[in-house]
């Protein structure tokens, strides 16, 4: 019995845990280590409703809709993370206009219920449709999203809380969450504080404010150019002063397609670490199926940060998913589905749940995912479910 006791002080001595990191000692000394804290973000690119979309949803005989099938294949890769981020390319305007996608989405509230159950954390709602219903379809998806528990940053109610920065103290590391579009379809902007353009001088402003109290700062930025694989110089541009400005990670998004990423080496006046960007998401989900628009991934990043040095992102993976559009049945049907998952399965299930041209079309968007994004060619059999970025 007391060598239990003993063995047990030994291990509480050498190994403690707390919610906000881990206190370690070392072995040698029996003094204690620095502590180590860690947060999980899991990323998604748009999340857009095309009209096939809410016409799949709908139940003629309740009048309503349901989207809950949409995302219940890969809401397993948000469990275990901290946040879970993405870009709302949507407004929930009400029933006081008609539903519609492109060129102005209003999109049924019942596609919040999805969203919610997948488990999203916070929404980036400043793209270039967030205009899309007006003033009041803005506020109005706004409230909707507090409605639902899912916090938001880049449009606004109003100038004070424009002004107000999304934090999130994650097992004791502190974010700040900021986002910018770089503009809104030609629609009219109001008021200036209910939309976060990207104004050069404002966006260092921003930054360097969220920096005074932030460990980590994340910026959605929705810029870019639709279709493009690689980003031009003037968003490159853009990244480098945003990372310049103080920020850490930079999630951007609007091309539709991926893009590339990367580590940096950035130094904030509190010591050199280790950044990242991912230049666009591109679709989690939406109605484009035309190639490569329905190939994505799912961006996992852990953030650690060793007492009182800058938070490193110390680990990279991705899963790459795809948007099924229609079932083995030729009916509308869309759920978003892990390309490993589907690939795996053996030639009886395949037939079940996808077309024959679709199960040819998840071995291109493999190579428009993994292969892209690690820069070499990943034969099929040598597929995985989650690849590392290495650094």
């Amino acid at each position: 019995m007391k060598k239990i006791i003993s063995l047990l002080f030994i291990c509480f001595f050498f190994t403690s845990c707390s919610a906000e990191g881990r206190q370690n000692y070392s072995v040698s000394t029996g003094q204690a280590l620095p502590i180590v804290r860690e947060a999980k973000l899991a990323v998604v690119g748009d999340i857009m409703v095309h009209d096939y979309q809410y016409q799949e949803a709908y139940n003629p005989s309740t009048g309503s809709y349901d989207f809950m099938h949409n995302f219940q294949d890969v809401k397993k890769y948000f469990d275990g993370y901290d946040l879970v981020l993405g870009n709302l390319e949507s407004t929930f305007g009400g029933t006081g206009r008609s539903y519609s996608s492109y060129p102005c989405f209003n999109t049924p509230d019942a596609f919040l219920d999805a969203v919610k159950d997948a488990g999203f954390d916070i929404l980036t709602t400043a793209n270039n449709h967030c205009m899309d219903t007006g003033k009041a379809g803005l506020i109005r998806t706004l409230d909707k999203l507090d409605e639902v528990g899912i916090a938001h940053m880049g449009t606004y109610r109003s100038a004070e809380d424009r002004d107000k920065i999304l934090y999130q103290n994650v097992n004791g590391i502190n974010f700040a969450f900021l986002s910018y579009t770089y503009g809104t379809n030609g629609i009219a902007v109001p008021d200036a504080y209910l939309v976060n353009l990207i104004d050069e001088d404002q966006m260092v402003a921003d930054i360097k404010k969220a920096r005074e109290r932030a460990d980590v700062v994340v910026v959605m930025p929705h810029m870019g150019n639709e279709y493009e694989n690689y980003p031009k110089e003037v968003f490159q541009k853009w990244a480098d002063l945003m990372f310049l400005a103080g920020a850490d990670i930079i999630l951007a998004s609007h091309p539709h397609v991926l893009q590339r990423m990367e580590y940096r080496k950035i130094d904030h006046g509190d010591g050199e670490h280790d950044g990242f960007i991912i230049y666009s998401l591109g679709n989690f989900i939406s109605s484009q199926t035309t190639p490569p628009r329905n190939a994505s991934i799912i961006l996992h990043l852990s953030v650690e940060q060793v007492g009182d040095a800058p938070p490193n992102v110390t680990k990279v993976s991705f899963v790459p998913v795809w948007t099924q559009f229609r079932n083995a049945q030729d009916k509308n049907h869309f759920v978003v589905r892990s390309v490993y998952e589907m690939l795996t399965l053996d030639q009886n299930k395949k037939d079940q749940l996808i077309r024959r041209k679709d199960q040819k079309r998840l071995a291109e968007v493999h190579d428009e995912t993994a292969s892209f994004l690690l820069d070499r060619k990943i034969p099929i059999s040598e597929i995985q479910e989650e690849y590392v970025f290495e650094k």
